[in-house]
């Protein structure tokens, strides 16, 4: 699939820069443009909407995946309601309509007919003050104006006021509910311009919408790795593209790292028994025990060996899928009842067989979330719940920031935000707990943090990643990138755990029986 992307009032196409850093080599084509009186094309007057919808058109290549945001957004609506070049379609902070009507949260009229007049008497001062409005409501709001501020023109042409009232014309609130092809609209929580209200309209369309805490009108420019695993995800499940890594070449590296794992594993224990502490007590009304409990990426077999200490009676399964790892555990943690080697989003196991499924940092691996819930849903017994830790984007930043020092290649492993991970769970009717935990370790120097990630096979399995040994050159540059970011207690490395409890939810029928029966 290709990716076409339409920049907003008051930006160009390098808006764009942090986002396409991180979605480098996921599509086949990149096409970023520059609408009328805009970067390439200042010098051109804007047009009338249809005109200028057939111009955009004209420059889609076949086959996209079309990402539009605020203005740029509301005109990839309407282009993916009439093109048959569109397959799919994001949008960033772009409302159904962005002045309000007949009660759509939007800006007032008179605000925006101020502001309108305000860029025809004072276009660079209104521009500058527009920047601060789409800073505004982000937790990096003061970086974020820096970018924005940056990017100012030589001169704001004149047609900037009339891309301003066609802003104000343009009304989706009918087109949006009506699109026959898959769409995604992301919003940040925290927008100025775009208030939060409207995402909730947009979703009870029917339309799939992801809210971004933190972030305001620009999260591509504040979130950009978030904002790429919203996009990579979306694609992946919508257009059935490859997930960033090859599961065989994961199976690999956790089977070549069975013997050295646990030497280095500190924090993976640390969060496994965090995970188990985090197992309810009573199912259904009562206190039980589970009688079958699935550890789903058993590994070394340390979670296993905690279940059989806190469940001595229950059967445990352990599962993963590197066989290393399973022969590893059977020899040296001979706790589990049964040993599979299979994919966590193909379970070989009966429905509602399990009372207890339990993962503790094995399903980052997964990308496609909805077939890997249904296949936790699937099994699980009337009753049972879900423990669940995994890693969301922030994880490993200072290696990632790093690396950019270097060269443009993907070096660190990509992780889906919590947002995918929590609609997953809803869509496949699993009452959802999510909480989110920031853990930093810290080394001496950078060759024992990569060591480190190889002994326990998280080293980078990308697609995308550099071929080749790390030559000498790269790795003083890596280092003294990474040097910059010490502290007292040496090179920090940032891991971000997402935590899931979950349980079944019961039909409608099912809770009045409950109620009835009390």
């Amino acid at each position: 699939m290709n990716i076409a992307l339409i920049h907003g009032w008051g930006g160009d196409s390098r808006c764009w820069q942090p986002l396409l850093r991180e979605l480098d080599g996921f599509f086949n084509e990149t096409v970023a443009l520059d609408l009328p009186g805009f970067g390439a094309r200042a010098q051109e007057p804007w047009p009338k909407t249809e005109i200028l919808l057939e111009q955009l058109d004209a420059q889609l290549p076949e086959n996209c995946l079309l990402l539009g945001w605020s203005l740029g957004g509301m005109l990839a609506v309407q282009l993916a309601a009439r093109s048959r070049k569109v397959r799919a379609l994001v949008t960033i902070a772009a409302n159904g309509s962005f002045v309000s009507r007949d009660g759509w949260p939007g800006m007032e009229a008179e605000v925006f007919a101020e502001f309108c007049n305000a860029q025809r008497e004072q276009p660079e001062k209104n521009w500058q003050r527009f920047c601060g409005l789409e800073a505004r409501g982000d937790s990096d709001m003061r970086g974020l104006v820096k970018i924005l501020k940056g990017w100012q023109p030589p001169s704001i042409p004149e047609g900037w006021c009339d891309a301003l009232e066609g802003l104000g014309d343009l009304d989706n609130r009918t087109v949006l509910p009506a699109l026959k092809i898959p769409a995604l609209h992301i919003f940040g929580k925290g927008d100025a311009l775009v208030p939060s209200a409207a995402a909730t309209e947009i979703e009870k369309m029917g339309c799939e919408v992801a809210l971004i805490a933190g972030a305001g009108h620009c999260p591509h420019l504040s979130r950009p790795a978030e904002i790429a695993a919203l996009v990579t995800g979306f694609s992946g499940r919508e257009s059935g593209q490859r997930a960033p890594m090859d599961k065989t070449s994961v199976a690999r590296a956790f089977g070549r790292a069975a013997e050295s794992y646990d030497a280095a594993a500190h924090l993976q224990r640390a969060v496994c028994r965090e995970l188990i502490d985090r197992e309810p007590q009573n199912r259904v009304g009562e206190n039980r025990s589970p009688k079958r409990i699935l550890d789903l990426g058993s590994g070394t077999g340390y979670g296993s060996e905690l279940l059989r200490k806190r469940y001595p009676d229950a059967e445990i399964i352990a599962l993963d899928l590197a066989p290393e790892m399973l022969s590893y555990a059977r020899t040296h943690r001979p706790v589990s009842n049964g040993y599979v080697a299979a994919d966590a989003e193909q379970l070989p196991l009966a429905d509602g067989c399990i009372d207890l499924v339990f993962s503790s940092f094995a399903l980052q691996w997964c990308y496609r979330l909805p077939q890997l819930f249904a296949e936790i849903r699937r099994v699980m017994a009337p009753g049972a719940n879900a423990l669940i830790s995994t890693l969301v984007p922030g994880t490993l930043r200072e290696l990632e920031r790093s690396w950019t020092a270097v060269d443009d290649n993907v070096h660190v492993n990509r992780f889906l935000p919590a947002e995918e991970w929590q609609r997953a769970c809803e869509h496949n009717r699993l009452d959802c707990t999510v909480t989110t935990e920031q853990r930093v370790l810290h080394f001496d120097n950078i060759k024992t943090l990569m060591r480190e990630l190889k002994s326990i096979g998280a080293h980078n399995v990308n697609r995308d990643a550099g071929k080749g040994l790390l030559s000498r050159e790269k790795l003083c540059k890596l280092t003294a990138a990474y040097e910059q970011q010490r502290s007292d207690t040496g090179l920090p490395a940032t891991y971000q755990v997402l935590y899931l409890t979950l349980a079944q939810r019961q039909s409608q029928t099912a809770t009045l029986h409950a109620a009835a029966s009390r």
